[in-house]
């Protein structure tokens, strides 16, 4: 399919043209000024015409500015229409590649299905000539009045009026009380005190100073010892080693504020950040929290104390070491000082004597004071402004992320945003980057309150370490799944998670979608938890509308869109487990016909179809095909044409009745059964109880039906008393008409 973009065409000519025009009108403005200058020298003399000159150049100079100035703003707007006119051209050609995805698929459905009709085609007509070529013997007059008296006096194994309806393919246990999930969601008002923060813009040339509010959740640490000065000793970390480390000024801001994060109890509030110019192009940078802590927590590789705390951002005593590594070798700094309390480690790049420079440090105890800070020099004015950006990838009291969540309780919360605008995933209240990006989620922010586990479900799904990987897509779905699993969230938290997600059950028509279309990474974490509630097997829940439903394997994208144009909501396929009816349900109960009462002749037909298919047993039952009990079908007749048929089937003339693969029989059009030949209606019989294996669509139920209908076909050559026997049935056939 092809999608005409004349619009942007039209426009972008209409752009040149006045471009044309608006260069002939400046080239006709010149031919007469020109043409004036010239009139007027011959008249007046030189120093009137040295005045005019000098004032027309003024003028055309002042003139030509105005044009300028008109013509750049007159391109910004024109700069700005072709950026929304390539932006609408970019969803058109998106939508363009929808379309052909879509026409792609029914290309395909339609294919198969022609496919199969053809094959069902081929075999009547095959099984036709079968039995044309049988030679007659002389008692078969006989043998069809025999026929047909047994026929009249038999009645049907089965009550013809009886439908058989088929059992859901999950039931709930009974011990699991129905807990409905209500048809509104009502956000979490947590945090609706907070204020969205404006922060100052990073000026060069003035100081910057911005504060975060204290609030009653920070829970300022304090450790003091008797601190013992040491001189300036050098460690074993070379400068070179900064090169290992492929951190950018993200990763060094995220672990310069860590420690002031986890200082005040995972929260910024109440941190302070200034920034003072220097004479030498330089800026002093200085960070400042509440909280007091040892020196060996500074100096000591390793040294921690949030290993064993799941709430921490830190983990291994790294950070704050390697910041400073990456201050002095790439950020232009020459000391870096870390204070609390009674003491200050001053770090330097120091000479070792052996051609390298490694990290030094000094210890010097201080005059005590509340609190601790990290100061150093750099003129790198990004990484500042990254600092800044960083502020709102830690949790704090007035982070927009966290305010007035649609779901919260004790283990994450889930806030979606505004107009699709991006939002960021956080773990223990630091953002994580989805697919190499902080901001890598679209539509809602998440927030996992404490360190998950390494590895779920033997998926790894949490880097703990000092470079923490970016979030990928099976990282997100087992961190879903982890997060609604038992020891995390009660049966009433998976309700209300539920009821917050209800825009996301939707797969978008496909049963083969985990949700939505849309490249959202949000879909794969969803996912997850749709599926963990699936394999809690204490969920029994009603959900609010009758017309979502769980999309069901096996049923055509071409059926699914006829449920969708009936209103219907194709949902993520693990919500059936915990409750939701199935497409399958749905189709089992458009499917519901209305059976009919068989007139004596529709009864005599029904026998003949069942009797000409059990002449076949010796061929069909195997383990393979069928058992004994599936070519005894039962068969119901139903009036497609009915006003209390569902018109999805209005074309249909047989319908097989399947349950967990297993054929219990087919439905029959009462007037296709009335008017086709003996041949067409047991070939379309054969066909319904192949269906066991799958839709008209799927490749195995062609080429089983194909092994049906060869081993009949080989059935008949090589015995001919089934032949006549056929012949036989065919004939009786006829004298019910």
């Amino acid at each position: 399919m092809q999608v005409n973009f004349s619009p942007l065409s039209s426009i972008k000519q209409r752009i040149e043209l006045k471009k044309q025009a608006r260069l002939q009108a400046q080239q006709a403005d010149v031919i007469e000024i020109k043409s004036k200058k010239t009139s007027t020298q011959k008249k007046e003399p030189w120093y009137k015409r040295f005045k005019t000159a000098i004032a027309a150049t003024l003028s055309s100079v002042v003139t030509g500015l105005a044009v300028m100035f008109v013509a750049v703003k007159k391109t910004d707007k024109l700069t700005i229409e072709n950026q929304e006119l390539r932006a609408k051209n970019d969803e058109l050609k998106w939508s363009n590649d929808r379309l052909d995805e879509t026409c792609t698929t029914l290309e395909r459905e339609n294919s198969s299905l022609r496919v199969g009709n053809e094959i069902m085609c081929k075999h009547i007509s095959t099984l036709e000539e079968e039995l044309s070529t049988v030679s007659l013997p002389e008692n078969f007059e006989a043998d069809v009045n025999a026929k047909l008296s047994k026929l009249n006096q038999t009645e049907l194994p089965y009550s013809p009026t009886t439908r058989l309806d088929i059992a859901p393919k999950y039931k709930m246990s009974n011990h699991n009380p129905v807990i409905e999930i209500p048809a509104t969601h009502e956000k979490t008002t947590n945090r609706s005190d907070a204020k969205k923060l404006d922060y100052p813009i990073f000026l060069s040339s003035k100081p910057y100073s911005f504060e975060f509010p204290t609030s009653d959740e920070i829970k300022v640490s304090h450790e003091t010892v008797d601190v013992t000065p040491i001189p300036r000793t050098a460690t074993t970390i070379s400068e070179s080693y900064a090169d290992s480390l492929v951190w950018d000024n993200n990763k060094i801001a995220r672990d310069l504020l860590q420690n002031f994060y986890d200082g005040h109890g995972q929260t910024l509030d109440g941190v302070k950040f200034n920034v003072t110019p220097k004479e030498n192009g330089k800026y002093t940078v200085r960070i400042e929290g509440k909280s007091t802590f040892s020196p060996d927590k500074a100096i000591l590789l390793g040294e921690t104390s949030k290993r064993n705390n799941d709430k921490a951002a830190g983990n291994y005593g790294e950070g704050l070491k390697m910041v400073v590594l990456k201050l002095l070798r790439e950020k232009g700094a020459e000391n870096v000082d870390i204070a609390s309390g009674n003491w200050n480690v001053n770090w330097q790049m120091q000479d070792c004597g052996l051609g390298k420079k490694v990290l030094a440090y000094q210890l010097d105890k201080v005059p005590t004071f509340d609190g601790n800070y990290i100061e150093f020099d750099t003129d790198n004015r990004d990484f500042i402004e990254t600092i800044i950006k960083t502020f709102d990838r830690f949790y704090h009291h007035n982070n927009p992320a966290f305010t007035c969540p649609d779901f919260e309780n004790d283990t994450f919360g889930i806030k979606f945003t505004e107009n699709g605008e991006k939002g960021k995933f956080f773990i223990a209240g630091q953002a994580f980057e989805v697919d190499a990006s902080y901001e890598g989620l679209t539509g809602m922010n998440i927030f996992i309150k404490n360190k998950p586990p390494v590895k779920y479900n033997g998926t790894f799904i949490f880097d703990p370490s000092r470079d923490r990987t970016s979030l990928n897509k099976e990282n997100l779905s087992a961190l879903g799944e982890w997060l609604v699993s038992r020891q995390n969230m009660t049966k009433e938290d998976v309700v209300d998670l539920l009821s917050a997600l209800k825009d996301y059950w939707d797969v978008g028509g496909s049963p083969y979608a985990n949700l939505k279309y849309g490249k959202i990474k949000e879909v794969d974490f969803i996912r997850g938890i749709f599926e963990g509630a699936y394999y809690r097997q204490d969920l029994n829940l009603k959900f609010p509308n009758e017309k979502d439903v769980a999309a069901t394997w096996g049923v055509s994208e071409e059926l699914l869109q006829q449920y969708i144009s009936a209103g219907y909501r194709i949902c993520n396929s693990y919500l059936e487990n915990i409750g939701m009816r199935s497409v399958k349900e749905l189709v089992t109960e458009s499917r519901k016909h209305i059976p009919l009462e068989p007139t004596e002749s529709e009864k005599n037909k029904i026998l003949i179809l069942r009797e000409a298919i059990q002449l076949f047993s010796s061929v069909l039952i195997d383990k393979d095909l069928f058992s004994s009990k599936e070519i005894e079908p039962k068969i119901y007749i139903f009036d497609r044409k009915s006003e209390k048929e569902d018109k999805a089937y209005e074309n249909v003339y047989g319908e097989a009745i399947v349950e967990a693969k297993n054929s219990l029989g087919f439905w029959l059009d009462r007037t296709y059964l009335n008017e086709a030949d003996f041949s067409t209606v047991l070939g379309t019989s054969l066909h319904e109880l192949t269906h066991k294996f799958g839709g008209d669509e799927s490749s195995i139920f062609s080429y089983k039906l194909t092994d049906v209908m060869k081993k009949v076909f080989a059935a008949i050559n090589a015995n001919p008393s089934l032949a006549i026997k056929l012949k036989v049935l065919e004939k009786a056939w006829k004298e019910q008409e």
